[in-house]
């Protein structure tokens, strides 16, 4: 399978929201959400650490997308332009078509549904236009409803990395969950490329 091009960033929606190209001012938004203690304890890294780190974090994800890396998406409501949070598809590797998703959501967003409404584009975006085979998930497996998003999509666990991560508090586990093109397509009848 040929590894897709995008000419520009793609921008994905869905009936609530939009997921947009990040851009640097976007930072104020992002490292308050970020820096948030409730939402920084499940990040392996820890807050953000500010304005910034946020905007040198974005700077990285952005050169990440040119080098065909994967996307990183500002979260929006739909038609609206601050940012509520970020959805990636990272780490990809066009070589075993395989890629990582993540997020971060604002507190105020919790739930409200907002990841089981953004995962099926997601997912769709990673298998029928990246050409992904895998799609994998890395979180820690005290979040609850990371956990609960990602079952109900179809992922599936793999494995549990004991004190793998380095974190602010000391190390942390690491849950590993995935998705394969063929258990995605057989859930959602989309037809083979």
């Amino acid at each position: 399978m040929q590894t897709p091009s995008f000419a520009t960033y793609p921008e994905l929606e869905t009936e609530r929201f939009r997921l947009r190209q990040p851009r640097l001012e976007d930072a104020p938004e992002l490292a308050a959400i970020y820096d948030h203690p409730e939402v920084a304890r499940y990040l392996p890294y820890g807050a953000a650490g500010g304005v910034q780190r946020m905007q040198e974090k974005l700077a990285r994800d952005l050169e990440s997308a040119l080098r065909g890396e994967g996307f990183r998406w500002a979260l929006c409501a739909r038609g609206e332009d601050v940012a509520l949070g970020s959805v990636g598809l990272f780490n990809w590797s066009s070589r075993d078509r395989h890629a990582e998703v993540g997020y971060v959501l604002g507190m105020p967003l919790w739930g409200q549904g907002v990841m089981k409404e953004l995962m099926p584009t997601l997912l769709h975006f990673g298998f029928a236009r990246m050409g992904l085979h895998r799609i994998e998930a890395r979180l820690d497996p005290r979040n609850g409803a990371s956990m609960r998003v990602l079952t109900r999509a179809g992922f599936q666990h793999e494995a549990l990395l004991r004190e793998n991560c380095a974190g602010p508090e000391g190390f942390m586990d690491t849950a590993v969950l995935s998705l394969l093109e063929g258990e995605w397509r057989r859930a959602t009848g989309a037809e083979q490329p």
